[in-house]
């Protein structure tokens, strides 16, 4: 069950930084119309294939997926986000046809480190939303960040990926 979940994250100011990929649009993992199990596969089918032609790529061999969220009046869906498949790149310059540019603003970010299969990370999302979070002194405050690196395999339970939730302190 959950209890085995025990995640303490890092906290860490992260400065702003670009990324260009595959950007789509899904229902959020925690909504009862989740959509992420179709979309991001396809998104990172589309984008792994192609991440040669990302130009002034930095961390080479590092990937990240980034959530975030459109205002209000631009979702069709209340639980609807965005996502995107890509690398980090210094200069927002030349992005190949059919990918986006994406700036992630400053902001501070719990880091957890999420270990195992891809596919139990619904379950540390989870813990994220509904242990940590209200336990703890911070809010989400709107993106979210995965980071594979040379420690990812997807379906192994060596498997390690970072997932990052900006946040900011409670006022209440």
């Amino acid at each position: 069950g959950d209890g085995a979940i025990v995640l303490e994250p890092r906290i860490e100011y992260m400065q702003a930084f670009a990324v260009v990929g595959v950007e789509g649009t899904f229902i959020g993992s925690q909504s009862p119309g989740a959509t992420n199990s179709e979309v991001v596969p396809q998104l990172w089918g589309e984008f792994n294939p192609r991440v040669g032609e990302v130009r002034h790529r930095i961390e080479a061999g590092v990937r990240y997926g980034v959530m975030y969220c459109r205002p209000e009046s631009d979702r069709s869906h209340p639980d609807e986000l965005q996502y995107i498949a890509g690398a980090r790149v210094g200069s927002a310059d030349d992005v190949p046809l059919g990918m986006t540019h994406f700036e992630v603003p400053a902001a501070t970010f719990a880091v957890f480190t999420h270990s195992g299969p891809l596919g139990k990370l619904t379950e540390t999302i989870r813990y994220i939303d509904r242990t940590w979070a209200p336990a703890s002194k911070y809010e989400h405050s709107g993106i979210e960040i995965e980071r594979y690196d040379d420690r990812y395999r997807e379906d192994s339970e060596d498997s390690v990926m970072e997932y990052s939730v900006s946040v900011v302190r409670k006022t209440y």
